[in-house]
């Protein structure tokens, strides 16, 4: 059996035309919509362009959901954690399931029963536009963090396979997606994620088909796994600074998930793309399936990789801690053992796929914000469809330019999935939260929202930033044991943290599943308490639809009185409003305008 030794690299002629033919028909289907579907109805305005008319199909909107979430962070970030940490991470699949039951049965509803363009405008309707507008800042600084990642995720998957250069293939990357995305609207990026979500799974499966039997089938990858230890499923710690323990992945898991889930625009923006609740459900419940099933087959990837270097001698240029190229080397190793041309090509496609379809949605998603969000709802600005438009490509642009020069940042930082985890937790958990208060908790305002949103910022930042410092100087988690195979190989030595964690302010040696829980619990907690003691109830806002489904047998008995009153108001104003039927960029000018004196909703 040949050695496995993570510097495995290499495209053949049959890669390069594999992985050209996916990209090209990927890209294809986006432009298609950019140039064809612009000149239609279903980019004429920009709530067209930014909600595909609500009118998308369930399917679709699914594989999108998945997209949004399913990136190359997952693809490469996951085999590597499993290498190194052995399968206690699997269990996060049961916080997937439980944040998707929650967020049907609470948030859903109510966004889906508002039928709102932008999530954060529920918030100038439950408090009022500066809490709205904290959140939307919140969530751009969520998606400026977290763009880089998946931007370079897929570059250094081409770097590993290709040699090409980090930041030309990035740069190439943000050109090609922002093309489409800036043109097409919500329908391109919907229905170009579809393609690549499905040439993603497709990539993975194949290669944890080929990886099985390269290493002797699925009973020899079991043995080995369970000889190291790296099959356990029962590390129940509640010791926070380990990891990877049970509760960490469940709960952690849960949470984080549910914070990303319930409000974040990326999400919500596809939920409400749909024209009932219940199809809004069924996608939501696709993207649980799916979402559970990208992990497994990345987690079991990982095991394959671990099963073949075990079975190659244990190769010091194998051992952990490996990083984030170890499934590019294992696709091309699993290659060259089973003699299969084109499948580091169909693999890296499904990279570059899985990375282009998060980018369209999160920079699809940044533009509405900014839009509808900031200018619309804070500043209180409407200026000519035409106008609107090119400001919402512009900050596309910028989004996308950004990010490229942040790369340089992320090179520095450790495994791309816990740095993922980390840094998106920060706005994510307390954006959650603010929602949560307000849905849930009927005394809190204006004051606690800000105060909790505030304080739940401060609270994962600050463990996010610190966490990230240490492991840019050093600090890694020690692995898993090995094999006794291992140990008697000597020739072997184990890389050691150059870091003392005890020298470390506790709270920056926390694994990254308790980040996103902490920013959470303190939004909760400030904003509620803040809220009891100095915020004004308002009677304006007592509206049971404003609240979770749950807690309407404790509303006050005006909110039950006055439930839909504030939905009845918005489909008034909408009704009272001329709809905008000036086209974006493409298509016939028509010389209707936004009438001066409307104001926002």
């Amino acid at each position: 059996m040949p050695s496995f030794t993570m510097t495995e690299g290499g495209f053949a002629v049959g890669d390069y035309v594999v992985f050209g033919t996916l990209c090209s028909l990927s890209c294809a289907g986006g432009i298609w919509y950019s140039a064809v579907g612009s000149r239609t109805k279903a980019v004429r305005d920009l709530k067209d362009y930014l909600l595909g008319g609500k009118s998308m199909s369930t399917f679709p909107v699914a594989m999108s959901l998945i997209a949004s979430y399913v990136s190359g962070v997952t693809i490469l970030g996951t085999p590597a954690e499993i290498y190194n940490y052995g399968t206690q991470y699997w269990l996060v699949i049961v916080g997937v399931a439980l944040s998707c039951l929650i967020v049907a049965t609470m948030y859903l509803p109510v966004f889906c029963t508002l039928r709102l363009s932008s999530s954060y405008e529920y918030l100038q309707l439950r408090f009022n536009r500066h809490v709205r507008a904290v959140a939307s800042f919140l969530f751009l600084l969520d998606e400026v963090l977290f763009l880089p990642m998946v931007i370079y995720v897929p570059a250094l998957a081409f770097n590993q396979l290709t040699g090409f250069n980090v930041f030309a293939v990035a740069g190439g990357m943000v050109l090609i997606c922002g093309l489409y995305t800036s043109l097409g609207g919500l329908r391109a990026v919907v229905w170009t994620d579809s393609w690549q979500t499905g040439v993603m799974f497709i990539g993975v499966f194949l290669v944890a088909i080929a990886g099985t039997l390269s290493v002797g089938g699925v009973s020899t990858i079991f043995e080995t796994a369970a000889e190291s230890g790296r099959l356990e499923l029962s590390n129940w710690s509640f010791v926070p600074y380990e990891r990877q323990t049970g509760w960490g992945a469940v709960i952690g898991g849960f949470l984080y998930w549910t914070c990303f889930n319930s409000v974040n625009q990326t999400m919500v923006q596809r939920y409400i793309s749909l024209p009932s609740k219940r199809k809004a459900i069924t996608a939501l419940g696709i993207f649980c399936i799916g979402a559970m099933l990208a992990i497994s087959l990345c987690v079991w990837c990982g095991l394959a990789a671990w099963t073949a270097w075990v079975q190659g001698g244990c190769d010091p240029r194998g051992a952990p801690l490996v990083d984030d190229r170890l499934l590019p080397a294992f696709v091309t190793y699993v290659a060259n053992v089973q003699r299969l041309p084109g499948l580091a090509g169909v693999f890296l496609a499904g990279v570059f796929g899985a990375g282009l379809s998060s980018l369209s949605a999160v920079l699809n998603a940044c533009a509405l914000v900014v839009v509808e969000d900031i200018m619309h709802g804070w500043m209180q600005i409407r200026l000519r469809p035409m106008v609107e438009g090119i400001l919402a490509r512009s900050v596309t642009g910028i989004l996308a330019v950004s990010s490229l020069l942040m790369l340089l940042v992320i090179q520095k930082l450790g495994g791309v999935l816990g740095v993922a985890t980390a840094l998106s937790a920060i706005a994510s958990s307390s954006t959650c939260g603010i929602f949560t208060l307000g849905m849930g908790c009927w005394w809190v305002g204006p004051r606690g929202a800000i105060a909790g949103g505030i304080a739940g910022a401060v609270v994962a930042g600050t463990i996010s930033m610190g966490t990230q410092v240490a492991a840019a100087t050093g600090l890694r988690s020690p692995p898993l044991n090995f094999t006794s195979e291992c140990v008697k190989n000597a020739s072997f030595v184990f890389e050691h943290s150059t870091v003392d964690p005890e020298s470390l302010f506790p709270l920056f040696r926390l694994s990254y599943h308790w980040i996103a829980p902490l920013g959470l619990l303190a939004t909760i907690l400030v904003g509620a308490i803040v809220g009891w003691f100095f915020d004004e109830r308002d009677d304006s806002k007592m509206d049971a639809e404003l609240y979770f489904p749950l807690v309407w047998r404790w509303l006050p008995p005006d909110a039950i009185e006055r439930a839909g009153e504030i939905r009845r108001i918005i489909a008034t104003k909408e009704m009272d409003t001329p709809a905008p039927s000036s086209p974006l960029i493409l298509g016939k000018i028509t010389d209707k305008q936004v009438p001066k004196d409307e104001t926002s909703r």
